[in-house]
């Protein structure tokens, strides 16, 4: 009988033995919505999936395609995917609109938005030839809130130039290509280099903060404020953002690798192009006032710097305390590693 009973609960033990591993591996599901398709941009997010930094926190993170800042803010409102990652000013008219929102990190904290255009034809290129310009857009494109701000701060009307909406940012690109357009709006980092690289077709930008000072905060990962009141949910954000902090600074110092992991997933890339995107964006990571301080961490003066621009030029409605727009609550100190 004894015998019996101590086989039993030496078979016990052994089976308990066998299922801790697989019970150690199992890992949070933990979906993340991107603002667009994939862009050298989101590479910070593949290092950090590819590099196991995701996994030592105990996530399984699944990194999503979206179709617009517009609609993702949408998505994260109403809990579809409580966390993903849009433009900045996008969310703040969210925020207004009461969408339930807010920003727990900003990854991009300037303004990469510019006028691309080809190297033959470069227009505008200076504020004396912004007038009469055929600019392509997409409708519901994130660049036209600050678009709008910078046509106002330069004193000129929407109606000064002509606007060539098109349905995606492939239409666009084919607009200037073929010189139905002058330029288009679209990311420095991202479209211009791109479309040189793919077509041959020499190709020039400017900034529109080269141009006019202006600038906004750019990217952020935002979450769901109802999802973010349950505890379980705070530490998996936690985790989550401890994690890519740390792909986004591992993809500052490896730009290179940063490149080729974000290929895996991105294979129409080429090398070239990935890197280009990703040196682009390592410059525009913090502004005058983050500098020093941990990736993601936005400074309330931004917030109202940028809140103040699109108040006065693109008839956004400014909130009286500009917190409801962001928290630096769940982001880590460096060097981000998982908490013992």
């Amino acid at each position: 009988m004894k015998r019996a009973l101590m086989q039993s609960l030496l078979l016990a033990a052994g089976l308990f033995a066998a299922a801790a591993p697989a019970l150690a591996q199992q890992k949070d599901k933990f979906p993340f919505r991107l603002n667009w398709t994939l862009y050298g941009e989101h590479a910070p997010f593949f290092v950090a999936r590819d590099k196991g930094f995701y996994a030592a926190e105990g996530l399984d993170v699944e990194i999503q395609e979206g179709s617009g800042s517009t609609t993702v803010s949408q998505l994260v409102a109403a809990g579809r995917s409580p966390v993903a990652y849009v433009d900045a000013a996008t969310m703040m008219r969210g925020v207004i609109n009461g969408m339930p929102i807010k920003a727990v990190g900003v990854t991009l904290q300037q303004s990469p938005m510019a006028f691309i255009y080809r190297a033959d034809a470069p227009r505008p290129t200076k504020v004396s030839e912004i007038k009469g310009s055929r600019i392509a857009i997409t409708a519901g494109d994130a660049s036209l809130t600050i678009f709008t701000a910078f046509m106002g701060k330069l004193g000129m009307k929407m109606e000064d130039v002509q606007m060539i909406v098109v349905a995606n940012p492939a239409a666009k690109e084919q607009a200037v290509l073929n010189k139905q357009a002058d330029a288009l709006m679209g990311y420095f980092m991202d479209q211009g280099p791109r479309m040189q690289l793919q077509t041959g077709v020499k190709m020039g930008w400017t900034r529109l903060y080269d141009m006019a000072g202006v600038t906004t905060l750019s990217s952020a990962i935002i979450a769901n404020n109802d999802w973010l009141k349950d505890p379980k949910n705070q530490d998996q954000l936690r985790r989550f953002l401890r994690a890519s902090q740390r792909g986004w600074q591992y993809s500052f110092d490896n730009r290179a690798e940063a490149a080729e992991i974000f290929r895996k997933a991105a294979p129409v890339f080429t090398q070239e192009i990935a890197l280009l995107e990703v040196e682009g964006t390592m410059t525009i990571i913090r502004t005058d006032r983050t500098k020093g301080k941990p990736i993601g961490v936005s400074d309330a003066g931004d917030w109202q710097d940028t809140q103040d621009l699109l108040a006065k030029f693109a008839n956004m409605k400014p909130q009286p305390d500009v917190n409801v727009y962001f928290t630096n609550e769940y982001l880590s100190q460096p060097p981000y590693m998982p908490k013992k």
